[in-house]
């Protein structure tokens, strides 16, 4: 028999909270994280709503002494929500259990340390230097994230780091999967981070249309929490997130040998790319995506109990996405609970769907699905997005999915633990 792949421990960092159980109940309880926020002036940037982590590291009480040095957001949102993970699947009470010759970390970004990158561009125009710090190099690389990480839990796998836009913390997911699945490692540590709060980046986004502006007449201009509206008529744009989001995974007979908690199978994944368009989703491709990844699981289509959006409150991905489960599911597709988290916690980039797997392995566990909050009816985009307020329900299958700038599509299938 297969040795199948689990779930094994999970963590987020999020602007609802610094851990999953804070991040959780927020979710569930229909709170947004998203704020106006004074350190996006209007003299260097174009909005000034963003989900941030506040009272966070680098350079507030709550840093982490061990990397001090490198001060990129996403390092410390990693290593955070990795740590948490680990705990969370009671590993950092089994040194010398396991190999750690054998434990892979798969942990990816965006956009990196481009906080630090900028940060430093300004100390070198004030000192009239072209001197940087030693420490701009280590901390801007992406694959820092997961480097840290591994030097943190004294880890000594395989190490990778994907940069897939917004599908990336799935995107490690699925590459963790595949390690355990050839046997290159018996454990792995995978998810995303991301604090890409510069302002080329934001106003990158913001003169691109993607971002949700700053017009009198929106409804986030007296409601900021507001701002965010997944599948919603008059949804406008995205809003930008930080924060991380982290799953352990094990093949099943490692879980069982070190008696680790099963909280999720991870059944199937399936990774395709759009050959489209630099920024555009294509509907086709997203919906082979999702076909492949179901089919893989050896689940049938009406299996599935909770879809887990993209949702990112953008014109045409909520269009596009709407009419790709309605490819997939057909007739099934009105009866499936829906629904984007990008509501309450905005977009976190290459984080977001790490964030969205750990909220999913939550979902199985408690068997409570979150709500999509701020939704005003279209017609045009006519399924269930679980709109408003949790829902306790039946759930022993989720399909989670994301799809990034360049065409880049995951889907992952999680099935229940206790089965």
């Amino acid at each position: 028999m297969t040795d199948r792949i689990v779930v094994v421990g999970h963590g987020a960092v999020t602007c609802l909270g610094r851990d999953m159980d804070a991040t959780w109940a927020a979710l569930c309880a229909g709170r947004s994280g998203i704020k106006r926020h004074a350190t996006l002036n209007p003299e260097n940037y174009l909005v000034d709503l963003a989900g941030m982590v506040e009272d966070f590291g680098p350079g507030s009480p709550t840093e982490d002494p061990a990397v001090s040095r490198l001060a990129a957001r996403s390092i410390h949102l990693a290593l955070a929500s990795a740590r948490e993970a680990w705990a969370n699947a009671g590993l950092d009470k089994l040194s010398g259990s396991f190999d750690p010759d054998r434990v892979a970390v798969v942990i990816g970004s965006a956009f990196g340390g481009m906080d630090l990158y900028e940060a430093e561009q300004i100390k070198s125009a004030k000192r009239k230097s072209l001197a940087a710090s030693p420490y701009l190099v280590p901390g801007l690389l992406i694959n820092q994230m997961a480097g840290q990480v591994a030097q943190a839990l004294g880890l000594h796998g395989p190490s990778v780091a994907p940069a897939n836009a917004c599908a990336t913390g799935a995107h490690a997911v699925a590459l963790g999967g595949m390690f355990l699945r050839a046997d290159e490692a018996d454990l792995a540590i995978c998810g995303g981070a991301e604090s890409a709060f510069t302002p080329m980046i934001v106003n990158g986004f913001a003169t691109m249309k993607a971002l949700v502006g700053r017009k009198p007449e929106d409804r986030s201009a007296t409601d900021p929490s507001q701002a965010s509206r997944p599948f919603s008529i008059d949804r406008a744009g995205f809003v930008m997130a930080e924060g991380a989001g982290m799953v352990v995974l094990a093949k099943e007979s490692v879980a069982r040998r070190l008696g680790l908690p099963v909280q999720a199978i991870l059944a199937g994944w399936a990774l395709n790319s759009d050959g489209y368009h630099m920024a555009m989703p294509n509907g086709q491709t997203i919906a082979r995506c999702l076909a492949t990844a179901i089919e893989r699981s050896g689940l049938n289509p009406d299996q599935i109990d909770y879809y887990n959006a993209h949702g990112t409150s953008t014109p045409v991905n909520d269009r596009v996405e709407t009419q790709a489960l309605k490819d997939v599911f057909g007739d099934q597709a009105r009866r499936l609970a829906i629904s984007s988290i990008k509501g309450a916690i905005g977009h976190g980039l290459g984080a977001a769907s790490g964030i969205e797997t750990a909220v999913c392995v939550r979902t199985l566990m408690d068997q409570v699905m979150p709500p999509t909050i701020n939704y005003r009816p279209d017609p045009e985009l006519d399924l269930d997005y679980l709109t408003d307020q949790a829902r306790s329900s039946a759930v022993n299958a989720v399909l989670s999915a994301s799809f990034g700038f360049g065409g880049t599509n995951n889907a992952l299938i999680l099935t229940r633990g206790d089965r």
